[in-house]
C-alpha cells in the first residue's frame, strides 16, 4: 500500500536525494553540487505550506518512493484564470511499474484542480524520453509546442 501525501518541511532533505537520484538518471546527468542540494532541499520544504506551489510523496512502509511537484501561477496573459504546471514526477527504479507514478500525477492534477488551476494543465518533459511522453500521454496529456534552446559554444 501506498500513501500519497503533501510533503511534511523535515522531509526537504530526503526528497531532494531522490531529485538528485533523478537528475543522475538523465543521459549526461550529474550529481548535484552541495549548494544546488541546499537550495533544493528549502524549496521543497516551503513547499509544505506554500499556497500556489507542492510537492507529493509517495510513501510505502515508511519510506518516501517517489514525489511530484509543481505550481499554480496567473494566467499568461492569453490565459485567463490559473495556469497550473506539473514540475517533476519520480519515483525510484525498483518502485516503478506498481501504479505509483500515475497515483502521483493523478493527485496533482487534482491539487491543480482543487486550487482553480483551468485548462490547460501543462508539464515538460525530455524530447528523447519516450517511456516518459508515453506515461503522460496514457495520463490524457498531449503534444503542444516544442521549446527549443540555444547554447553558447
Amino acid at each position: 500500500m501506498v500513501d500519497i501525501r503533501r510533503i511534511r518541511e523535515e522531509e526537504g532533505p530526503a526528497v531532494a536525494r531522490l531529485w538528485d537520484r533523478l537528475g543522475c538518471e538523465l543521459p549526461g546527468g550529474d550529481p548535484m553540487t552541495p549548494v544546488e542540494l541546499r537550495r533544493v532541499e528549502h524549496m521543497l520544504s516551503v513547499f509544505a505550506w506554500h499556497e500556489r506551489a507542492f510537492c507529493l510523496v509517495a510513501v510505502r512502509e515508511g519510506r518516501i518512493v517517489g514525489f511530484v511537484n509543481g505550481s499554480l501561477s496567473a494566467g499568461d496573459g492569453l490565459l485567463p484564470g490559473l495556469t497550473g504546471e506539473i514540475e517533476t514526477c519520480y519515483v525510484i527504479p525498483r518502485e516503478r511499474r506498481d501504479g505509483i507514478g500515475t497515483a502521483l500525477a493523478k493527485a496533482a492534477l487534482a491539487w491543480l484542480r482543487d486550487r482553480g488551476a483551468s485548462d490547460p494543465i501543462r508539464l515538460e518533459t525530455w524530447l528523447h524520453d519516450g517511456p516518459a511522453k508515453a506515461f503522460w500521454s496514457s495520463l490524457g496529456f498531449e503534444p503542444e509546442t516544442i521549446c527549443m534552446t540555444h547554447y553558447a559554444t
